[in-house]
């Protein structure tokens, strides 16, 4: 029979890893307690505007901005806390958001997209994906908002605010570039409508 010799620091390991995991919960804990409400209706208006996108729909054109607005806001709102007004952290911010808007206008198409200009409404094909790039700002603006609370120091870590900036512009241009090119497309198709019915009165 042989009995495995355990040398001092092998047994401490196990007892460090629980003591360590214990604090990590108490820590989370702590910040989920302590989250304003507001932040979690933000949390459930996101959900239930995201849910309500996987199925097909008709939108007003007012309406086809307020998601868009929201998360430039939400965006907005977390870099200049964060970070600042920083050129290179905006520069960053401004340069994956042009990028997502290029992206997202390239790919609106006539099969998820249709503006009914009699009705003066857009059509929209279900998809998951607004809820997924909600939910992906929300949770990465939460996340930050956590780490800068924890590690005060992150706030003039400029490798840290660039990536987080630069992040926050991709899924802003993403639903901006698709908002832009629903509004011409509307507007495009506004200015056809009325052409028809002067020259149908003529």
């Amino acid at each position: 029979m042989s009995f495995a010799i355990l040398l001092p620091s092998q047994q401490n390991k196990y007892p460090n890893l629980i003591l360590t995991a214990l604090k990590e919960i108490i820590m989370l804990n702590q910040v989920i307690s302590n989250t304003p409400i507001y932040v979690w209706a933000i949390l459930g208006f996101l959900a239930f505007r995201g849910i309500k996108a996987s199925a097909d729909r008709e939108l007003t054109v007012r309406s086809v901005m307020i998601i868009p607005l929201v998360m430039l806001a939400l965006s907005v709102q977390g870099i200049l806390s964060g970070f600042g007004a920083d050129p290179l952290v905006l520069a960053a911010w401004l340069a994956t958001m042009t990028a997502g808007v290029a992206v997202s206008w390239s790919m609106v198409s006539d099969k998820n997209v249709r503006i009914l200009a009699e009705k003066g409404t857009v059509f929209y094909r279900g998809s998951w994906g607004p809820l997924v790039m909600m939910m992906s700002i929300f949770v990465m603006k939460y996340v930050v908002n956590v780490a800068l609370h924890v590690d005060p120091a992150l706030h003039s870590n400029m490798s840290f605010a660039v990536i987080t900036t630069a992040l926050f512009g991709l899924f802003n241009g993403l639903f901006l570039g698709k908002m832009l090119r629903v509004l011409i497309m509307c507007k495009q198709a506004m200015s056809s409508s009325a052409v028809f019915a002067s020259a149908a009165k003529v």
